[in-house]
């Protein structure tokens, strides 16, 4: 008893000291259509590695995603259009009670010239709805920060003042 009673805080105090576990968590993911020609919003099972910080599914919506072949030297291609196209979500600290609510669109990376033939326009749009999918309650009212390039700007903050100003409950971007 003794025993159990001395390894038991020292196996609790190890869980604590290696920073979590990671989980398996649904994103929502704009992926390449493969030949269809649109964009495609889908739900996407990722392997969440720092599942218990404070980060959330918004953190996963540019993990790239090369789907499992039974050809692997010839299907190497990510599949994921903000991931090829660099555009970047994130969120602060959802656990800090005192940090201000915030989502960052970081697009100073975009590269439309990865973008397989499908209009920039749809890439941001669907990027959006994959994050209006996943957003925390916390986080459903909060407008988004962009960075992008000065290039970018014009384009860029057109298409988040859209998202900004639309009910978060209803479909921002549908293919056609």
């Amino acid at each position: 008893m003794k025993t159990l009673a001395i390894l038991l805080p020292l196996l609790m105090g190890a869980g604590l000291a290696t920073g979590g576990e990671s989980t398996l968590t649904t994103t929502y993911q704009p992926l390449d259509g493969l030949g269809s020609g649109e964009v495609t919003v889908v739900p996407v099972t990722c392997h969440h590695w720092y599942a218990s910080s404070a980060g959330s599914a918004v953190d996963l919506i540019h993990a790239r995603n090369v789907p499992p072949t039974d050809n692997p030297k010839e299907a190497k291609q990510d599949l994921n259009l903000a991931s090829r196209c660099g555009l970047r979500f994130s969120t602060n600290d959802l656990g800090d009670e005192e940090s201000a609510p915030m989502i960052l669109l970081d697009a100073v990376s975009f590269d439309e010239s990865k973008s397989g033939g499908y209009p920039k326009e749809d890439i941001v749009r669907a990027s959006l709805e994959c994050l209006r999918r996943c957003l925390p309650e916390k986080l459903k009212s909060t407008k988004i920060t962009l960075k992008c390039l000065d290039e970018d700007r014009e384009w860029l903050s057109k298409i988040v003042a859209e998202f900004d100003s639309a009910p978060r409950d209803k479909p921002f971007f549908v293919a056609e």
